[in-house]
């Protein structure tokens, strides 16, 4: 029997390795067959932004990995609308191939509907 389990993605792509850790994480508990999801509230919404330019600073695009989410069964992700609106994002922006967007005006009842949340 599995339960599904959450992960937060909080923090911006790129300046430390919290962000690309997070979503490793995500990817080797879905290799190992775990059931996860994703939310990308606060700044983790800039994870998700296209035409970045990651090695001005010396580190990797984040956008491989994310790509790779649904090859490991993680089609669909979840988006804090408030943290979009805050930052001047649309959905249109954070599109990510195979995957389906929704946006999640109660972050708060989302969340506690998993027995399990990990915070990135």
């Amino acid at each position: 029997m599995s339960t599904k389990s959450l992960a937060l993605c909080r923090t911006a792509p790129y300046g430390n390795a919290l962000a690309r850790e997070g979503i490793e994480a995500v990817l080797a508990a879905a290799a190992m067959e775990q059931d996860m999801d994703l939310l990308f509230l606060g700044d983790g919404v800039f994870q998700l932004l296209d035409q970045q330019s990651p090695a001005d600073i010396g580190q990797k695009s984040l956008r491989r990995n994310l790509q790779a989410l649904p090859m490991f069964g993680i089609e669909q992700f979840f988006v804090c609308e408030k943290s979009l609106a805050e930052r001047n994002i649309t959905l249109e922006q954070i599109q990510v191939a195979g995957a389906e967007t929704k946006a999640v005006k109660d972050t708060g009842s989302l969340i506690a509907a998993y027995p399990t949340v990990l915070s990135f």
